[in-house]
């Protein structure tokens, strides 16, 4: 589900009442059997600048940004041809873009230090933006928000952890919206690990070198999941 932007999108707005002021990007959904009629309609829907990009892949891959309906549909049936599902978002206009990652120990999950992503000369960040060589100067903590922000962040973001079924390491990206709204944009069950990755300097904030967030990531595979026995079932059975 972490990796299905569209899935995630309809858990976000599911678990979190209106009030509680934490909501998915505002935009549609696009697949391979939709007619051009309905492309149409859902994308007409959206309110310019229009964004799209891949329903499943991480790290900004493939995203673009346009001011018409008519290029965003073009842009997005393209990208239907090798994607299946694509995205056609609303072009938020954002306080903060921050990062949250959590890693799960043996006696539960650790949040760690809130990474702001600054983007000042970019309205957003691609892949080579956020991992590459210019990546870690952008990298930003701790985030320039208030702790009463800080800790309502850490609330929703370890709330997802949980009603996902996550267990291991997780990076949760977010936008802070001016009207003090949370919007979740993603949520990655694979973050990377270079050592300039954003979970790895989130680790060294608190504490944590590179050697040991990957000691602790390994590690997590022995926490016992919330899953049925099925091995244990059949091995039983035979």
């Amino acid at each position: 589900m972490m990796q299905d932007k569209a899935a995630l999108a309809n858990v976000v707005d599911r678990i979190f009442p209106v009030e509680a002021a934490v909501r998915a990007p505002r935009g549609c959904v696009l697949t391979r059997q939709l007619s051009d009629a309905e492309k149409e309609r859902r994308v007409g829907q959206v309110a310019p600048p229009l964004l799209v990009k891949p329903n499943f892949s991480g790290s900004s891959e493939g995203l673009e940004i346009f001011d018409t309906h008519h290029e965003a549909i073009a842009a997005a049936t393209s990208m239907l041809d090798r994607e299946g599902r694509v995205l056609v978002q609303h072009l938020e206009q954002a306080v903060a873009e921050i990062s949250c990652t959590v890693i799960d120990y043996l006696d539960g999950p650790m949040f760690l230090p809130i990474v702001e992503l600054r983007r000042d000369d970019a309205l957003v960040m691609g892949k080579e933006q956020k991992f590459g060589k210019e990546g870690r100067d952008r990298h930003v903590i701790p985030a320039r928000i208030d702790a009463e922000t800080s800790a309502r962040i850490k609330k929703v973001v370890l709330r997802l952890h949980e009603e996902v079924g996550c267990v291991g390491l997780t990076r949760t990206d977010l936008l802070l919206l001016g009207n003090g709204e949370l919007c979740v944009l993603e949520m990655n069950g694979i973050p990377g690990l270079l050592e300039s990755s954003i979970a790895c300097d989130a680790a060294l904030a608190a504490g944590i070198s590179f050697d040991e967030l990957c000691e602790s990531y390994a590690n997590s595979a022995f926490i016992v999941r919330d899953e049925p026995d099925i091995w244990e079932v059949r091995y039983a059975s035979n």
